[in-house]
């Protein structure tokens, strides 16, 4: 344009500035709710016990053993025999697992599978049963979830 455009050209280059700037402004909203929004469990895997308590990283105790998963319709149950007794874990939510055991994080990311030997940090609960397991247990609240080293790494 020219040092002497109309001031109708101005208004109307302005306009479509505005417009632009609204639009994009919108696009980075929805896509910060986007990313907000809580992970849903993936296509085929399976519910598990989950809570808010679980999630928040205030774990005050382990317990660890062999993880032990079965299934029951669409949903997993994972526990652990312990020091403790029988120990059902409660997950943060998000997790699941998939059909062949595996414990999922709210990424879809494998933490353990059934059959090893792990650590689980968070805090004890009540003596009781949640939907998906057989049998009661002392429920734990998981806040993590880690794998011990091998012997053979630490000798």
């Amino acid at each position: 344009m020219t040092m002497f455009e109309g001031a109708g050209a101005r208004r109307l280059r302005a306009r479509r500035l505005r417009r632009l700037v609204i639009v994009l402004g919108v696009l980075a909203v929805a896509l910060v709710i986007v990313a907000l929004l809580p992970q849903d469990r993936r296509s085929g895997s399976l519910a598990v016990p989950t809570s808010a308590r679980s999630g928040d990283g205030k774990a005050t105790g382990v317990v660890q053993g062999v993880l032990h998963g079965a299934r029951s319709g669409n949903r997993a149950c994972f526990t652990v025999e312990a020091l403790q007794g029988h120990v059902i874990l409660v997950l943060p939510p998000g997790w699941s697992a998939d059909a062949d055991l595996r414990l999922l994080d709210a990424y879809g990311q494998t933490r353990v599978k059934a059959g090893v030997s792990t650590s689980f940090l968070g805090t004890p609960g009540a003596f009781g049963a949640v939907p998906g397991c057989a049998a009661p247990g002392r429920l734990w609240y998981t806040t993590d979830v880690r794998r011990p080293l091998s012997s053979s790494a630490s000798s």
